[in-house]
Formats: C-alpha cells, sequence, structure tokens
C-alpha cells in the first residue's frame, strides 16, 4: 500500500470508528449529497444489464418511492418488508425507507413455505413490497400472513418480465414528487435501518438488528482499506442483495465512496467473466463457494484481459485462494471474517493466504472443550488461546463494538457470554472456530454446530471437504455428522457432487483420503448426489442433509468404508442393517 492509500485510508477508519450514532450521515443522506455535487451527479451510480442510472438519477427515482411511502401512511420506524430479487427496485426500495427512518426488513428470495411464513411473521413488518417475481412464494403462504399486512402489500412488478397477475393486491406506483423528503436529514446512524435474516444454514432464520452505523460505516472503512477505490472503480455484484455481503460490502461501500456498483441478477458461473469484461468492471465481492465454482469452470476467453485489481469477500479456501489467483490474474485478494449480527470484523491486508486477518479489536479466542459442547474454564473463567490453538472468537460488547442483537430477545441473550474473563465483561459469541498462528493471523477452521466428535476426535468439516474436492472425480462437498445406533459422538458423512463424466472409485477416493486425512477425520458414509442445496449466498445447507442421517434412497447412493476396508463399498440392504445392528465395525 502506498503512504498516500495508507494515510487516506487510515483517515477514514479513524472517521468511521469515531463517527457518534448521532451523525446524520446515512447512506440516504449520502446519496443526496452527491447528486446536488458537479462531480458525482452525472457520475454512473449503477448499472445493470443495459441500463445506467446516474447519482442525480438515482436520487429522484428513491424521492419519488419515498413521497408514495408518506403518501401510504409509512413512519419512522414502521417495519417494510421487502421481498424482491436483485434488480435496481429493490435498491430504489431499500434507500428510499431509509430517507423516512422505515426499518426494511430484508427477506431472502429463496423462502419458502413455513421459512418465508416465519420471516414475515418474526420481523414484524406492517408493510410489505413484493417483486412480482417473487409473487407465487408469498401467495402460497398468503392466508398465514396477517390481514392488515395483506391490506398493505404492494406489488412491484418487474418490467422485463410479463405481465402478471396481482391476485387482487395492489401494484405499486411512485409518487411523482421527486423533492429530497425533509425527514432523510432527521435520521441517525443510531437509528435502527434494517432487519438482515441470518443465513438459516443450521435452523430458522433470525432478524439481526442492523443500526445505520453498520449498514453505513462498515461500508466505508471497507471502501477505504479493502477496495482502496480509485476514480473509475466499477465493483460488480451477483450475490443477493438482502445478505450484508452484497449490502454492505458491495452497494454501501461504492456509495460512500461515490464509485460505480455493476449489479447482476444472480451468479451465473459460466457467465460470470463475460459479464465482468462487459461492464469494465474492476473488483467484485465474493463467497469462497462461489470461486470454488469459477476454477471448476472449462478455461474461456474472458478469463484474463479483465480489469479486475481487488476482489473481497469471506470463505475463499486457501487452495481455491492460489488457484483463483493464478488463473484469472487477480492481483488482489482482501480476504475478511464478519457475521449479520456480529459486532467484531476482521480483514486481510498482507494477503496472507488462507488468513481472515489479525486478531484486533479486543478480539478474544477462547478454547472449546467439544467433549462437553461448552467452554473450557480455570476458576470459572475462560481460558484464552495461544498460538496453533483452536478456539472460538468472542468480540468485546462496548459503546466502540456494540452488539445490536436480534428481535428475539431470547436469541439475543444466548449469544452473550458475561463474566468471561474477568467481572462485569460481555463478549458476543461468534460460534465460529479459529486457528491462531505466532504472527496473530487468524485462519478460520469451522462452525461450533458443524464441527463434530468421532472417536474421541474433533472433526472439522471445513477441512474434509476441502480434501474430498481435491479428489479429481469430486467438484462439490458437504461433509456433516449423524449419528449411529451404539456408537459414541457422531461419524462422518460427505454428500458429493461428480466431475462431469466420472464414476464413484471407493478405492481411489479411500487412497486419497488416506494420505491426507487422520482415519478419525474421514467421512464414513458418502452419498453421490446430482447437486447440493445452498442458500442464496451460497452457503451447503447441511440440516436437511443431517436430518436424512444414512439410510439408501432410490437413485442416490450411499457408500459405507468399515474399519480396515480399504476402500469405500456401497451401502446395500444388508451392510445397512449390520450398520444399524452395530454387526460392523466403524
Amino acid at each position: 500500500m502506498s503512504l498516500t492509500h495508507r494515510v487516506r485510508s487510515y483517515a477514514v477508519l479513524a472517521q468511521g470508528l469515531l463517527e457518534g450514532a448521532g451523525s446524520n450521515r446515512t447512506l440516504a443522506l449520502e446519496l443526496e449529497r452527491r447528486s446536488r455535487q458537479r462531480r458525482h451527479a452525472a457520475v454512473a451510480f449503477l448499472l445493470y444489464e443495459d441500463q445506467r442510472f446516474t447519482y442525480a438519477q438515482a436520487n429522484r427515482i428513491v424521492n419519488g418511492i419515498a413521497h408514495a411511502y408518506r403518501e401510504r401512511g409509512l413512519r419512522k420506524g414502521d417495519v417494510l418488508a421487502l421481498l424482491m430479487e436483485n434488480r435496481p427496485e429493490f435498491i430504489w426500495h431499500y434507500l428510499a425507507a431509509g430517507k423516512l427512518g422505515v426499518v426494511a426488513a430484508l427477506v431472502n428470495t429463496r423462502a419458502r413455505g413455513d421459512g418465508l411464513a416465519h420471516a414475515l411473521s418474526v420481523c414484524g413488518a406492517s408493510h410489505m413490497i413484493v417483486g412480482s417475481e417473487c409473487l407465487p412464494a408469498f401467495l402460497a403462504i398468503r392466508d398465514r400472513v396477517a390481514d392488515e399486512v395483506i391490506a398493505r402489500c404492494l406489488v412491484d412488478e418487474d418490467e422485463t418480465a410479463a405481465a402478471c397477475d396481482t391476485a387482487g393486491l395492489t401494484r405499486f406506483v411512485p409518487s411523482t414528487t421527486t423533492t429530497d423528503p425533509p425527514e432523510t436529514a432527521e435520521q441517525t446512524l443510531g437509528d435502527t435501518g434494517a432487519y438482515i435474516f441470518t443465513s438459516g444454514t443450521t435452523g430458522r432464520a433470525k432478524a439481526a438488528v442492523m443500526s445505520y452505523q453498520r449498514l453505513t460505516t462498515v461500508g466505508r472503512v471497507t471502501g477505504a482499506l479493502a477496495w482502496r477505490f480509485e476514480p473509475g472503480d466499477v465493483i460488480y455484484n451477483c450475490l443477493p442483495l438482502f445478505h450484508t455481503n452484497a449490502l454492505v460490502i458491495g452497494l454501501s461501500s461504492v456509495l460512500a465512496h461515490g464509485s460505480t456498483l455493476a449489479l447482476a441478477r444472480r451468479f451465473s458461473a459460466s457467465g460470470f467473466w463475460r459479464d465482468i469484461h462487459r461492464c469494465q468492471a474492476t473488483g467484485f465481492n465474493y463467497i469462497g463457494e462461489m470461486c470454488r465454482y469459477l476454477v471448476n469452470t472449462p478455461p474461456g476467453e474472458f478469463d484474463r484481459g479483465h480489469r479486475v485489481r481487488v476482489i473481497v469477500g469471506q470463505g475463499l479456501q486457501a487452495d481455491v485462494w492460489t488457484e483463483l489467483q493464478a488463473r484469472f490474474g487477480i492481483p488482489r485478494i482482501v480476504e475478511m471474517y464478519a457475521s449479520t449480527e456480529g459486532n467484531i470484523a476482521t480483514i486481510n491486508l498482507s494477503g496472507q493466504v488462507g488468513s481472515v486477518g489479525k486478531l484486533r479489536l479486543g478480539g478474544k479466542l477462547a478454547k472449546w472443550d467439544f467433549e462437553q459442547d461448552d467452554f473450557v474454564r480455570d476458576n470459572g473463567r475462560l481460558v484464552a488461546c495461544g498460538p496453533g490453538e483452536v478456539g472460538v472468537l468472542l468480540g468485546p460488547i462496548r459503546k466502540r463494538t456494540p452488539f445490536g442483537g436480534y428481535r428475539d430477545e431470547q436469541a439475543t441473550r444466548a449469544k452473550i457470554v458475561k463474566n468471561a474473563f474477568q467481572d462485569g465483561d460481555a463478549l458476543y459469541n461468534t460460534g465460529d472456530t479459529f486457528r491462531l498462528d505466532a504472527q496473530n493471523n487468524l485462519y478460520f477452521v469451522d462452525r461450533l454446530g458443524d464441527t463434530f466428535r468421532y472417536k474421541g476426535e474433533n472433526v472439522s468439516t471445513t477441512e474434509v471437504q476441502e480434501q474430498l474436492v481435491r479428489w479429481p472425480g469430486i467438484v462439490a462437498a458437504a461433509v456433516y455428522g449423524v449419528t449411529v445406533p451404539g456408537r459414541e459422538g457422531r461419524a462422518g458423512m460427505a454428500a458429493v457432487v461428480l466431475a462431469e463424466g466420472a464414476r464413484f472409485d471407493g478405492e481411489a477416493l479411500a487412497a486419497h483420503l488416506d494420505s491426507a486425512l487422520p482415519r478419525y477425520a474421514q467421512p464414513v458414509f458418502i452419498r453421490v448426489l446430482p447437486s447440493l442445496e445452498t442458500t442464496a449466498t451460497l452457503k451447503l445447507a447441511k440440516l436437511s442433509l443431517q436430518r436424512e442421517g444414512f439410510a439408501p434412497r432410490d437413485g442416490e447412493p450411499i457408500y459405507v468404508r468399515d474399519a480396515g476396508d480399504p476402500s469405500y463399498q456401497e451401502l446395500t440392504p444388508e451392510r445397512y442393517g449390520a450398520v444399524v445392528g452395530a454387526r460392523r465395525g466403524l
């Protein structure tokens, strides 16, 4: 980093950390400010397909929506559920809510049935905007939504899609008034700006409370330290806007620094680099699994010759990191760690492969007893980890690093550890385990709920998944623990997707795993699937797989490796009966 970049970056960082909750520099106000500045008004704020919106145009559109909200009675503190795929209108509605102090509850577009009904209930929405592309999912649970929400539900029609039947719901029409509403300047960073739902990989999603301070300041800091914005920068985002990666690392960073966001409807591995060339992107934000899909695509004409100089995200494993950087010629990768609701984040500015950055901001790594499923304690206090040890990351709850929690107070209390290292302290439990090296670098190990214990040893699902996909015949894998009658702990199981044209070779795979993993960490069961279910942010959805266990099903062969067996063998009904009857040694 040049001296100029360093000075500018840390100045923005200091400003971001010191800016108080009483400040009114929200994203909505930032849009107004830039729309009035001669040097920014005509700059492209948003690119979408063949559309281009300047800062001035975007502000007028957002104002028209904000005035329409006012005319319908929406006021500060009201909760507006927003169910819409990636398209410009999502951003317009989100920023319009911010102009009035309306809390935007950003609903996962993959949610269906019970999950969707739960989200609309738990966020406490009194109004709703639903994109016409999401209308079928909403109508399927319409009878489970409160009558007052139905009465205040508006359909924003996707102009690129065929006209739809709104089933009696009112179409949204913006106001013709496009002046800046006076309420914008009245909102402060300390106000609640949004409810963002946790990913729901291990249970029902919770509505995390996000202040304008988090939604805005994190973007300013990320822009300065990670993106290091330059004039003409274009950040490409294909991740869903209802999640913090896209909303903060992408949108907030761009808006806070007056740059350009290129928005894609969704991620496409085959069309990704073509899109990067088309919009002349200089960077993109990522999720680790997205990068694995990219390196698994065949070489193409768009792999090189692009303008990308930096990518920012989280969850990038070391093996994919090096391959991604070498194949696509990406000069700089900035790996971060953060969670939707968390009060602690890290950022790797050194480029140390595999690390999420230094342990800072008062963060603590506390030892965890996987046998007792609780923290290790010494005279009642938690025990800090040293170099080489694995522990749970904790974030101190204080004025500078508050924990906003969830709308569910019980869920909020469950994430706080009190009197941890001294009387009166309170720390947020991330539920994520890390390893610390001698240079204070953190390396992600696993989620607490994912790590399981087998034969007296702790098994990291992340480590096992990484080794499985290194075998040439496997392109994707999800690892989890399953209970086996008569055995202690949980036996390892993997759901895998085979490479095109590959066949499952139980002997070759066993030999590969023998050379890479201790026997206790190797999957006992392997289920072959045509594809793996993921969340909208491309995280592997393991809960349903765990519930299904290792019972054979038609069309989805399962293989088992007994103790001492040199290869994986198909789990026939006879072998299955022997396993559940504890007649086979695993």
